[in-house]
């Protein structure tokens, strides 16, 4: 029972890694299978309509609303560090934490890898690594590095005004850190304030058009390697 839990955590999180990267037609193509595998057995039953709809888009569809999302500057954006969660901005504490968690393992972002250490695309596809290499590390990382921002990164793909894919993707993703959580015993962070830190360094909801800041994702002079 606890290696099929196991192997249930990893195919989510390289399931969650895909739609937010760089997808040519092969990517998608094994992002498909993966969700109609995952589809056979659902976390809840309620999620068989989510899966249904992402099997619904085409390449092309997906890859306009992926636009849409995260890359238009007709609209602000939806953050994907967990950085700019927790400060407002890129390439904060968050980064720094998840370079020290990865100094404990053999593992170390490729130099021709564009994502930083504390993006969730990046988190997800490290995730199974770190699950096999040490629960207590991958524990270790969801704790510090995506617990206490993923529900924020979720809400926002959820409310954006051009999300239907991500809407729906989001909503598997909720029920998933709502079973990651019991399984690392970990609690949900309460939401007491009306508007987070991501929301005031954005100035307004996603949704909500707005150019970049020098906070935003575009902001590359502030990178730093491991």
């Amino acid at each position: 029972m606890q290696d099929q839990v196991k192997t249930t955590r990893k195919y989510f999180y390289e399931f969650f890694s895909l739609p937010f990267s760089f997808v040519d037609e092969q990517v998608f193509a094994r992002f498909k299978a993966q969700a109609e595998f995952l589809a056979l057995n659902p976390l809840r039953e309620d999620l068989k309509k989510d899966f249904e709809v992402i099997l619904s888009f085409g390449l092309q569809d997906f890859l306009n609303e992926q636009n849409a999302v995260f890359f238009d500057f007709s609209y602000v954006n939806v953050p994907v560090t967990a950085s700019f969660y927790d400060e407002g901005r890129d390439d904060g504490r968050k980064k720094l934490k998840a370079c020290e968690i990865l100094r404990k393992t053999p593992f170390r972002r490729d130099e021709k890898c564009a994502q930083s250490e504390d993006e969730f695309a990046f988190s997800f596809a490290l995730m199974p690594s770190l699950i096999d290499l040490n629960e207590d590390i991958a524990k270790e990382f969801v704790e510090q590095i995506l617990n206490s921002v993923i529900d924020e990164f979720i809400e926002k793909l959820q409310i954006h005004k051009n999300s239907v894919f991500f809407a729906h993707f989001a909503n598997i993703m909720q029920v998933f850190f709502d079973f990651e959580r019991e399984i690392l015993d970990l609690d949900k962070p309460s939401k007491n304030i009306e508007k987070s830190i991501a929301d005031e360094a954005l100035e307004r909801l996603p949704y909500e058009p707005k150019l970049p800041t020098r906070f935003s994702k575009t902001n590359m002079e502030e990178l730093s390697k491991l």
